[in-house]
C-alpha cells in the first residue's frame, strides 16, 4: 500500500521549528516499523506566495488592515532580517536532506485534479483542521477530487479556535470520508463525538512516537552555546507572551544563570549584559533540538515546546496560550501545575518544585505504546480493506446540528 502524508510543514510562514519537525519523526517511526510513506510537498492556499526567506519584503507590499500590528512585523523582520534568511536556509536543507517527499511542489487546485497515485492518506498532527483566513483547507482533509475512494487516516488532528454553526456543518462534510481518525486533544475528541456520533481516540502528538536518543542523535551543536554555564530556555511560538520572556529572565538572574532566548520577537529582551542573557534565532531544527536537550530549566508557551521538555525531562515552566491543546497536553501527563497563571508572571520569586519523572515516564511509556498500536493497527487494517468511510450520510447529522439537538455516540 503506498501511502502519501500530508500536513502543514514545508510552507509554513513562521519557519517554526515543530511544523518541519513533526512530520519527519512521523514519517522515520513509519519506516522503524517497516512501512515507507512519502510526504506530500503540498503548497496550502494561505501561503498566497509568501517570500518565507524575506517576510520584510512581502509584508512591506502587502499593507494589513490593522496598521499597527502591520508596522510592528515590518519593525521585527527589518531587525532580523539576516537571521532569517539563514533560518530559512536551515530549514530547506532539513527539508531537502531528511524528508521523503514528492519531486513536485503541489497547489490545491492541482491536488483537486492529480492521482498522485497512493492507496491511503494520512494527515499528521498539528492545527490542520483549524478555519484559515482562506477557509478550510480541503487539502489537509483530504477532500480533494484526486482522493475520492482512497483510504484516509487522520492522525492526532488539532485544530485552533471554535467553529461556527455553519463551520460545523462544513466540518462534517469534510471529515465524512475518512476511515479513521483521531486527535491530540481530549477536548476536540468530545467535539468531534458531539458532532458526528464516532467515537475518536485521543493519541499523543507524533514527537512521542519516537524515543530521547532519536532526539539526541538529530541534533547538533549550535554555533552560540552559553560557555561552562547552565542556562534557562526561553521559546515563544506563534503568539508573542513578552510576559513570560521577562518572567524567564528574572528567574535566570535569581538563580545565576544564562538565558538563551529562542524567539522572533527582538522587542522582548530586558536590558541585561551580555554576561547574562542573549536572543538566537539563526538556527535551524537541529539546533533548536540541542538547547531543549541541553537546557536546565525551560520556559515556554509552544505545545511542541512543552512536548520535548516532557521527553528531555526538563524542568518546565507554561506560559499562557490560546487554545486546549497546551492544557490537554498537560492534563495527559498530570502536569497541569506546570503553568505560570497570569498573577503570577510578575512575581520575581516564581519556582515551581521539581518534576518527578518517574511517574511521567510510565504515563509516556504507557499513552505512545497506545497511540502507536492504534495507528499502525490502523494502516495494517487498511491494507487487508476496502475504503469504508465513517459517515455513510450527513443529512441526519446536519439537520441535528442546524435544530441544536443532542445525540449520543454511534
Amino acid at each position: 500500500m503506498k501511502i502519501a502524508l500530508i500536513s502543514v510543514n514545508l510552507h509554513t510562514k513562521t519557519l517554526n521549528f515543530a511544523s518541519m519537525l513533526h512530520s519527519y519523526v512521523f514519517q522515520q517511526f513509519l519506516k522503524k516499523n517497516g512501512i515507507d510513506s512519502t510526504v506530500i510537498d503540498y503548497y496550502p492556499p494561505y501561503f498566497k506566495g509568501f517570500d518565507v526567506a524575506h517576510p520584510l519584503f512581502w509584508y512591506a507590499e502587502h499593507p494589513s488592515k490593522d496598521r499597527q500590528k502591520w508596522k510592528g512585523r515590518l519593525s521585527r523582520y527589518t531587525k532580523i532580517f539576516y537571521e532569517r534568511e539563514k533560518r530559512a536556509e536551515l530549514f530547506d536543507r532539513f527539508e531537502e536532506t531528511r524528508y521523503k517527499k514528492t519531486e513536485k511542489t503541489y497547489t490545491i487546485e492541482e491536488l483537486e485534479k492529480t492521482d498522485l497515485g497512493f492507496d491511503c492518506y494520512i494527515c499528521v498532527t498539528d492545527v490542520i483542521w483549524r478555519r484559515f483566513s482562506t477557509g478550510f483547507d480541503r487539502g489537509l482533509f483530504l477532500a480533494c477530487d484526486s482522493m475520492k475512494g482512497k483510504k484516509k487516516i487522520a492522525y492526532a488532528a488539532s485544530r485552533s479556535g471554535e467553529y461556527t454553526k455553519e463551520d460545523k456543518k462544513e466540518f462534517i462534510e469534510l471529515i465524512k470520508d475518512f476511515d479513521v481518525i483521531s486527535s491530540r486533544e481530549d477536548s476536540f475528541c468530545e467535539y468531534i463525538e458531539n458532532c458526528s456520533g464516532l467515537s475518536i481516540p485521543h493519541v499523543v502528538d507524533p514527537v512521542f512516537l519516537m524515543p530521547k536518543s532519536f532526539y539526541v542523535e538529530l541534533a547538533v551543536r549550535p554555533e552560540f552555546v552559553p560557555d561552562g554555564k547552565d542556562f534557562v530556555v526561553v521559546y515563544i511560538a506563534m503568539e508573542n507572551n513578552r510576559e513570560l520572556v521577562e518572567q524567564a529572565y528574572r528567574f535566570a538572574q535569581k538563580k545565576g544563570l544564562f538565558l538563551v532566548e529562542l524567539s522572533e520577537y527582538p522587542d522582548n529582551a530586558k536590558e541585561f549584559s551580555d554576561s547574562v542573557q542573549t536572543r538566537v534565532y539563526d538556527i535551524g531544527v537541529e539546533q533548536w533540538l540541542w538547547y531543549l536537550l541541553n537546557a536546565k530549566y525551560v520556559f515556554t508557551q509552544s505545545f511542541h515546546g512543552c512536548c520535548l521538555s516532557i521527553i528531555f525531562h526538563k524542568q518546565l515552566y507554561v506560559g499562557k496560550r490560546g487554545g486546549e491543546k497546551i492544557p490537554s497536553l498537560l492534563r495527559m501527563f498530570d502536569l497541569y501545575s506546570r503553568s505560570i497563571a497570569d498573577e503570577d508572571l510578575d512575581n520575581a520569586d516564581i519556582e515551581l518544585e521539581d518534576i518527578d519523572f518517574s511517574p511521567v515516564d510510565e504515563i509516556i511509556k504507557k499513552e505512545s505504546e497506545r497511540s502507536a498500536s492504534f495507528i499502525l493497527g490502523a494502516i495494517r487494517n487498511l491494507e487487508n480493506r476496502e475504503h469504508t468511510p465513517l459517515i455513510a450520510d450527513t443529512k441526519e447529522l446536519i439537520r441535528r446540528i442546524d435544530e441544536g439537538e443532542k445525540w449520543s455516540k454511534r
